[in-house]
């Protein structure tokens, strides 16, 4: 049998890390215990990179802890041993969910630890260190009973599920163990009628008890939405911010359009007048103030046109948007929507291409 630990000189860490001993050795015993590391590690199944990485983990979640930072080290113990299981992650993390309000989840793992080291033969300090815990915290575990409604047994697709994790009918009325905090219990039925609550458990020793009522009284469950051949929802008209948007994108385009036509008399004003009040009618130069005004008031239903084209275009968009991923099941892949402002001899104006 091999003795599998690692050694971390720190004064007052568990020498051997997560697989180690829980004990302290003077530096006289370094080498032998090095020795045990190496072997022991010869047998991991996990790569080296990998163990090496849950072995940091471990390390930087015991000084969150030492520093009473007990939540964020949960959470390295936690990845640490998804990584590479060891048991003296467990237990670590046993104590942390003790001190963090999840009795019933350190409870679990503390019963895990003793039983598996049991079963090993090995590191018999923790495994009785394990099982003390488990016992003592056994008798303050909050409990939570769940009872079924009365007909249940004349339902076979009855379905009860705590926190998404599924009841079984043995465990209808049965005391079972359960963190600190809040609890979603959710029954439902084929016939897509279901009944959600949540309870609160506060204190150690305390027993909530959840009476589901009967399914009569259930309400209607959420059905996925069914759509057509063509994509298109059924259940009813196109959302409202998809109708608004395209209202506002209809102003913007006549608004645009009509301050473009304005934009083209005007101009055709000012050049007619040109001839006669310019001295290069061709290049409007030398022209009197009532050209100058004309092609200023062009410009500015050019500009209002161009306003109203982009208005508009940027509405279209945003309400084809809307549309396409509230009522359709295959979104678009790749979208793309270009405005741009077109100017020509004869006036300006503005172009919306898109692709869906």
């Amino acid at each position: 049998m091999v003795l599998s630990t690692r050694v971390i000189l720190d004064v007052g860490r568990p020498l051997g890390g997560r697989r180690g001993l829980v004990l302290r050795a003077p530096p006289l015993l370094l080498g032998a215990a090095l020795a045990a590391s190496l072997a022991g590690d010869a047998r991991a199944e996990r790569p080296p990179d990998v163990r090496a990485t849950a072995e940091k983990l471990y390390q930087d979640a015991y000084l969150l802890a030492q520093k009473g930072e007990t939540a964020r080290a949960c959470r390295l113990y936690e990845e640490s041993n998804r990584l590479d299981p060891a048991n003296g992650t467990k237990l670590e993390l046993a104590r942390c969910y003790e001190d963090t309000g999840r009795p019933a989840s350190a409870w679990a793992l503390y019963v895990a630890v003793a039983q598996a080291d049991e079963a090993s033969g090995q590191n018999r300090a923790r495994q009785t260190e394990a099982r003390a815990r488990a016992r003592a915290l056994e008798a303050e575990l909050p409990r939570l009973v769940v009872v079924a409604p009365a007909s249940a047994s004349d339902r076979e697709d009855l379905l009860i599920t705590r926190d998404g994790v599924p009841v079984g009918e043995a465990l209808w009325g049965t005391p079972m163990p359960v963190d600190l905090g809040a609890h979603t219990i959710r029954a439902s039925t084929s016939d897509h009628r279901a009944w959600e609550g949540t309870v609160h458990v506060s204190k150690a020793r305390e027993t909530v008890t959840v009476a589901i009522p009967a399914s009569s009284a259930w309400a209607p469950a959420p059905r996925d939405v069914v759509r057509g051949r063509d994509g298109r929802s059924t259940l009813g008209p196109p959302p409202a911010l998809s109708l608004a948007l395209g209202g506002v994108a209809l102003a913007g385009l006549v608004v645009g359009g009509a301050c473009g036509a304005m934009a083209f008399r005007t101009w055709a004003e000012a050049e007619a007048m040109a001839p006669t009040q310019c001295r290069s009618p061709s290049g409007f130069s030398g022209c009197t103030q009532a050209v100058a005004d004309k092609g200023a008031e062009a410009s500015r239903f050019a500009a209002a046109s161009t306003a109203g084209f982009v208005l508009g275009g940027a509405a279209l968009a945003a309400g084809a948007f809307v549309w396409f991923t509230s009522a359709w099941d295959e979104r678009p892949a790749v979208g793309r929507i270009e405005i741009l402002p077109v100017a020509g001899p004869s006036g300006v104006g503005g172009l919306v291409r898109g692709a869906f």
